[in-house]
């Protein structure tokens, strides 16, 4: 995930972290270690922070949220439905 593009997405749109936590359901340090890599931002995470940014533009997306290390297992994924 390319943070500080997203990050920089956020200033323009006057969205904090603590919005984006809100946005989705999470606390703070669980979308601050999203942001980080160490825990995976589902894509439909992923969709709901462009939807509050205004990022509509696909290539825009993949470059926020996409690259080298998302191509190895980690970054952004599609959520496994639970069984049970």
């Amino acid at each position: 995930m390319n943070t500080r593009l997203l990050r920089s997405k956020m200033v323009l749109a006057g969205k904090t972290q603590k919005d984006i936590a809100h946005l989705l359901g999470k606390t703070e340090a669980t979308v601050s270690a999203k942001f980080k890599g160490k825990c995976p931002l589902f894509i439909d995470e992923a969709d709901a922070i462009c939807g509050a940014l205004g990022i509509t533009n696909q290539a825009e997306k993949a470059e926020i949220f996409l690259n080298n290390s998302s191509l190895k297992g980690d970054g952004i994924q599609e959520r496994s439905e639970s069984r049970g």
